[in-house]
């Protein structure tokens, strides 16, 4: 099968909506489904999925394509990457694709940290002493075989000779996080610990926090940041949780890797947790997929309150609803859960702290101090529905009158000021309009194209991505269909192409109607630019031939 009729059909297999369902939350909006775009940061959805299309379109920063496209861009890959991923998906096998040479820096540290954490586990079964450590912190074997639990032997370089064996050279492992340079050569980072692979939501290996098995310094350990792994937006555990998290209708969010482990062992099997660094929107991007809902746990001490407080802004400003879990004095999770059980966890779950509750019981403040800091965390919660129900919450709470809330509320909104939605990147839309509509009409009615050609001068065109698309179009060998110009088109043809499918901007039962008067419009615009150009260069006989040539057009457009 020739490589495009095998990408052809590879589209074909996947639903897109299904698909991009792992990426962005979508709800149904029409024919269509809409969601908040994950290439830019946006408060109000405005990312667009088309399922009879096939296609998806931002209408916030103006990205657009089909699959294939959505996932180059999102997970920064190749195209033959993003077919690969996507065919596997659809279950069809593409020995005979071939679109470059060799593989990728980003699959061949994939492949290195699968390697990896193969040597980790091995290690760990023959190692007692981390296996008694584990013992000892009460894991059990389903969750080392859940988690992928492995140990780190003391060596220097144990891991790196292991990959070597494997044929994997030293750069490639520095690059991949698992080996640092020093006077005595390559050394490998992860050394005498415990070894917690962190997953991606398609169960790749993307990296490995580390402990100690002692009250040694740092007492946990991250890979650097690499191509494939960005630490402020990967919750740990999140591809084991989510399924449970969409089940129960929240996330659980914790401090670290054994809290996260001990949860899901106890049966909360809808925890998560960041990688040692607090709470972040991208964070909460990815948990957005799958609720918007979320109980914070941490320790009642001073530092588990101020983190609480940080994460809850974020969570605020995040649209989530959120309720904090304050532990006894000196308890985590982890250890809670060992000394206590699973329903004494659970009952004080059920008993988590509103915001509002929790900003009142915790303030070292006033009263007043209390409320200010509330209203700052509702002001920055752009879905009305909530803040309003948080802001009745607080009246009630507070006691204080509730016009007197919403002035000062209204005070802090105006310092914040309003969002501003980034531009699409498409220029001379509304300047070159009638350009953009004919080939929103050869889009939509294919058909129309032989005709539209046949009246267009496509070199006269202003708009360069327009008169770049009508050259594709003119030359491809057979009738026109949307996937095959996407397949050729570069980002920002895609992204117009995309956007004009959505929202094509003229009355589909006057396709006709609408062709012919942008055509007939084009005609006078260009007529008129070389009318001037005769005026300015006082050529009198060829302005008096654009005059005749004008009344003609008059006269034809009042037929």
């Amino acid at each position: 099968m020739k490589a495009d009729r095998l990408l052809e059909e590879i589209k074909s297999q996947v639903d897109i909506v299904e698909f991009l369902s792992d990426y962005v939350r979508l709800k149904k909006s029409g024919q269509n489904y809409k969601g908040l775009c994950p290439f830019h940061s946006e408060k109000t959805p405005s990312f667009m999925v088309s399922p009879s299309k096939q296609i998806f379109h931002c209408f916030g920063c103006g990205t657009g394509g089909d699959v294939v496209t959505f996932l180059m861009k999102h997970d920064n890959i190749s195209f033959i990457e993003a077919v690969k991923h996507i065919a596997k998906k659809a279950g069809i096998a593409i020995g005979e694709l071939r679109f470059e040479k060799g593989i990728s820096v980003r699959e061949k540290i994939l492949l290195l940290q699968k390697e990896a954490l193969k040597s980790f586990k091995e290690n760990l079964v023959g190692s007692g002493s981390a296996q008694e450590y584990l013992k000892k912190r009460g894991i059990e074997d389903v969750s080392i075989e859940s988690f992928n639990i492995g140990y780190a032997t003391a060596e220097r370089d144990a891991l790196s000779e292991y990959l070597r064996n494997k044929g994997h050279g030293d750069p490639l492992m520095k690059e991949a996080g698992l080996t640092v340079f020093d006077e005595r050569g390559y050394r490998d980072i992860f050394r005498g610990r415990i070894i917690f692979p962190i997953f991606n939501l398609q169960n790749e290996v993307i990296g490995f926090g580390g402990r100690v098995l002692d009250d040694g310094k740092p007492k946990y350990i991250n890979s650097p940041e690499t191509e494939v792994f960005k630490k402020s937006e990967i919750l740990y555990a999140l591809n084991l949780s989510k399924d449970e998290i969409r089940k129960k209708g929240y996330a659980i969010i914790v401090e670290g890797y054994l809290d996260t482990i001990m949860c899901h062992q106890y049966g909360f099997r809808n925890t998560v947790a960041p990688l040692g660094t607090s709470l972040t929107s991208r964070h909460l991007q990815r948990l957005k997929l799958f609720t918007e809902k979320a109980v914070l746990v941490f320790d009642s001490d001073d530092a588990g309150v101020s983190a609480a407080r940080r994460s809850l802004a974020i969570l605020c400003d995040c649209n989530f609803r959120a309720k904090v879990l304050l532990l006894p004095r000196g308890e985590d999770p982890d250890s809670f859960l060992r000394k206590s059980g699973n329903q004494p966890f659970k009952n004080m779950l059920s008993k988590a702290m509103s915001i509002v509750d929790f900003l009142m019981v915790t303030s070292k403040g006033d009263k007043i101090d209390a409320v200010r800091e509330a209203l700052g965390m509702i002001a920055g919660i752009k879905d009305m529905i909530i803040a309003e129900e948080l802001l009745s919450e607080l009246t009630d709470r507070s006691k204080i009158n509730e016009s007197a809330l919403r002035g000062e509320l209204a005070k802090i909104r105006n310092k914040l000021g309003s969002p501003v939605l980034e531009g699409s990147g498409l220029q001379g839309t509304a300047k070159n309009k009638e350009e953009q509509l004919l080939l929103s009409a050869v889009i939509a009615f294919p058909e129309k194209a032989g005709y539209v050609l046949s009246k267009l001068n496509i070199e006269e065109l202003r708009n360069e991505t327009v008169k770049s698309l009508f050259r594709k179009i003119k030359g491809l060998p057979e009738k026109l269909k949307v996937e095959s110009l996407l397949g050729d088109a570069d980002e920002t043809e895609k992204a117009l192409i995309t956007k004009l499918s959505l929202k094509p901007g003229f009355d589909f039962e006057h396709v006709d109607r609408n062709i012919d008067d942008c055509l007939q419009s084009l005609a006078v615009k260009r007529f008129e630019e070389r009318r001037r150009e005769a005026e300015e260069s006082g050529d009198i006989a060829l302005l008096d031939s654009f005059l005749k040539e004008k009344r003609r057009l008059i006269k034809e457009a009042n037929l």
